[in-house]
């Protein structure tokens, strides 16, 4: 009995049984910042630079996404995570340290997802590329930019490469429409993204503003450098 009660113990505190420690709550955090923005900042330091009043919370018990529980039945049958709020989401990580996926944060007393929490200084800036859908994925050089909801900024197109970006108050989608085709909507974070669109789907991921800078004349160095989404795509 004493064995049993020793493991289940364990388990409702949080303990890895892999690294045969509690793993420290500062590393849980740099988990999952680096699960979200891991092109963009090492870990907690970098990141408070851009959010120096938000703190991310660590919990073990309870919830803050209704999607994901995180009761008693799990942590007794070693389904353990913990979750980490952080500006726009919550991360899951499990007990070793390792951050697995993300969930919108539902605890606002609202219909959706709490509103995001911006960094001291929005900005949001978005490099990449547009092209039409399969079969042949053929690259739209005639295409417009615009960001939504009437917002003011500055933008570029080489080819079928652009890049845009804005300081307006307020969290705003791109929209991009290729001649002929209907309006694409990419929706994003604050901060820096690059993205592949075409008149299907619309896949972006974070980058640094260091990165967004390099890229956003759509030279072919830095272009070469963007992480990949798939073969299909030319950059």
């Amino acid at each position: 009995m004493l064995p049993i009660l020793l493991i289940e113990s364990a388990n409702l505190t949080g303990f890895s049984w892999t690294r045969m420690k509690w793993v420290d709550r500062r590393e849980i955090v740099d988990a999952a910042i680096g699960h979200v923005y891991g092109r963009v900042y090492s870990g907690l330091d970098e990141f408070r630079a851009d959010y120096p009043n938000f703190n991310p919370e660590v919990r073990y018990w309870g919830s803050w996404s209704w999607d994901v529980e995180n009761g008693l039945l799990e942590k007794l049958f070693g389904l353990t995570r913990y979750q980490v709020r952080l500006p726009e989401e919550i991360v899951m990580v499990d007990v070793d340290g390792t951050a697995q996926f993300t969930r919108g944060d539902s605890s606002c007393q609202s219909d959706g997802v709490c509103p995001i929490t911006p960094p001291a200084h929005p900005q949001q800036g978005i490099v990449g590329t547009v092209q039409y859908a399969g079969p042949n994925y053929e690259p739209a050089e005639d295409f417009s930019v615009a960001w939504a909801d009437g917002a003011t900024g500055s933008f570029f197109k080489s080819g079928h490469c652009f890049a845009a970006y804005t300081d307006a108050p307020g969290l705003h989608p791109l929209v991009v429409t290729p001649k002929g085709a209907k309006p694409i909507t990419f929706r994003h974070g604050y901060g820096f993204h690059v993205a592949a669109l075409t008149t299907e789907t619309a896949t972006g991921t974070r980058i640094s503003q260091a990165e967004f800078e390099r890229s956003r004349t759509c030279n072919a160095a830095a272009r070469k450098a963007w992480p990949n989404f798939g073969e299909w795509w030319k950059r």
